[in-house]
């Protein structure tokens, strides 16, 4: 499994932070490439699904989510099936007058070694770089409202 792990500040509260993050209806105005977005009952919360596509890199891939854990203004934790399997963790921290949003991805890609060839040579640095701008778009999202 390769994991990566970004973390930003948001000048937001856990609240408000957590509001547009369980919305995932708006996740394609904040994360790069996400597109054709369907949102199955009862997301947020746990059971609930999230399939979508995120082009990157020329490519078309389709994931979908299951909500595994859903702690309003704290966590939402979903599993990963698709081109890319594991986990996506992101976990709300508050910091005085704002919160620390942590997000990791701890996933595989399919092909057994060729798999992790490619993760360790392109996808893992296009996941990392992707991430960041998410959070990046992510935060000037919050911190408009």
């Amino acid at each position: 499994m390769a994991i990566v792990q970004r973390s930003i500040q948001i000048k937001a509260t856990p609240q408000a932070t957590m509001a547009h993050l369980s919305d995932a209806s708006r996740w394609p105005d904040w994360y790069p490439g996400m597109t054709e977005i369907d949102i199955t009952d009862p997301f947020p919360d746990e059971g609930g699904k999230v399939a979508f596509k995120v082009k990157s890199a020329g490519l078309s891939m389709p994931i979908k989510e299951t909500v595994l854990d859903y702690r309003p203004d704290r966590l939402q934790l979903l599993q990963m099936e698709g081109m890319l399997s594991g986990r996506a963790r992101w976990e709300l921290t508050p910091e005085g007058e704002a919160t620390r949003l942590t997000t990791t991805f701890d996933y595989a890609l399919p092909g057994g070694v060729f798999g992790k060839l490619a993760d360790a040579l392109i996808v893992k640095r296009m996941n990392a770089k992707s991430l960041e701008q998410a959070l990046h778009n992510f935060r000037e999202l919050v911190e408009r409202q």
